[in-house]
């Protein structure tokens, strides 16, 4: 268990809820603190998902530990995402075996629980984030001098792009004083080839799946792997490069990753290839969003990679690329950010709980 701050005695902290975030490797419950329209992680419980039968049996041990708190920050209500689509309250995980059902877990914790996904947590919890604060937000992207900063009371759409196993694509509308986040399924929209490379990448990865590969095939962890794949079979991979024939169990997509931080030269190239790929996706969520609130990105691959989003203001121009002038300059009014903060989607889950109880 973390503490992040001592807090049994803060008069600020107006209620607490449970938040709770479901992957293939962690499991992350927290005792969230709301004040105002903030909210701050009080307390944090963490376990490996591989090591639990269910999330039942890491929120049995976190409902052990709540009776010891003050009756006044006891939490009034529960949320919990995960990586799979939602009906009815129930999730079916995609990489786990087991499924959250709504109904058991508030037979469970005697409280309202929500169930969301994973990327509608990322996307509730984005407008909670402090666009100046470095240590949580890169900006990838401002506005020409004379734009209009993004703040909540002047724009109301923000948009999420985030590629890690797959891509996510989401966004967060405002909505009488508070937000509401929209699913998406944009992860899986066809991809537009943009050059001859990317007409070439896109024929090799299409002899290799059973339909037109979507978008998530060139922006993951398995986009990655698909480019290293494409370099290997038209021979742009030296047979001395560590990149030729690592072990089977190796993964791919970080182990380009790790080479390019080395220095490797294809690892370098296939990096830039991914990134310019990631500006298109990207372009291709804003023109349909209009998040002139902001288009953040997000997931673990951008945060471990930032370095090559930022070199040579690659994944700018492609993202702001367009045969008309008029959606160059409204691509161009849309500030881009990293999200660094890797508790988003804890603050997300918290606002999904406190919406409960609206």
């Amino acid at each position: 268990m973390e503490r992040k701050e001592s807090y049994q005695t803060d008069p600020t902290l107006q209620e607490t809820f449970l938040a709770c975030d479901v992957g293939g490797t962690n499991t992350s419950c927290a005792l969230v603190g709301r004040r105002g329209t903030g909210f701050t992680i009080l307390e944090r419980y963490q376990y490996k998902s591989q090591q639990l039968s269910s999330l039942e049996e890491a929120l049995e041990d976190v409902k052990a530990k709540l009776p010891a708190l003050p009756p006044s920050l006891r939490p009034r209500a529960a949320c919990v995402s995960g990586a799979g689509p939602v009906r009815a309250g129930r999730c079916h995980l995609t990489n786990l075996s087991w499924n959250i059902e709504q109904s058991s877990l508030e037979s469970l914790l005697g409280m309202a629980v929500a169930v969301i996904n994973d990327f509608t947590s990322i996307s509730y919890g984005i407008p909670l984030l402090d666009t100046t604060d470095s240590e949580r937000i890169t900006r990838v992207f401002t506005p020409p001098a004379g734009s209009p900063e993004p703040t909540p009371a002047g724009h109301t759409v923000r948009a999420v792009v985030g590629a890690g196993t797959g891509l996510g694509v989401g966004y967060v509308v405002e909505h009488q004083e508070g937000y509401i986040a929209l699913p998406s399924e944009g992860g899986h929209a066809p991809f537009a080839p943009y050059d001859d490379f990317s007409r070439d990448l896109l024929d090799f990865v299409s002899r290799h799946e059973p339909a037109p590969p979507g978008a998530e095939c060139f922006v993951s962890g398995r986009g990655i792997t698909n480019i290293l794949n494409f370099f290997r079979e038209t021979g742009r991979i030296p047979r001395e490069s560590p990149l030729a024939s690592p072990p089977p169990e190796t993964d791919q997509a970080q182990l380009v990753s790790r080479e390019a931080a080395r220095g490797d030269a294809c690892a370098g190239e296939i990096m830039r290839r991914f990134v310019t790929n990631y500006g298109h996706a990207a372009k291709a969520a804003a023109l349909h969003f209009l998040p002139l609130g902001g288009l953040y990105l997000a997931g673990g691959i951008v945060t471990k990679n930032e370095a090559w989003f930022l070199e040579d203001h690659r994944f700018t121009e492609a993202f702001q690329g367009s045969y008309r002038e008029n959606i160059q300059a409204l691509l161009q009014s849309i500030p881009v950010f990293v999200v660094r903060d890797y508790e988003v989607s804890l603050y997300g889950a918290a606002y999904g709980a406190y919406l409960t109880t609206r």
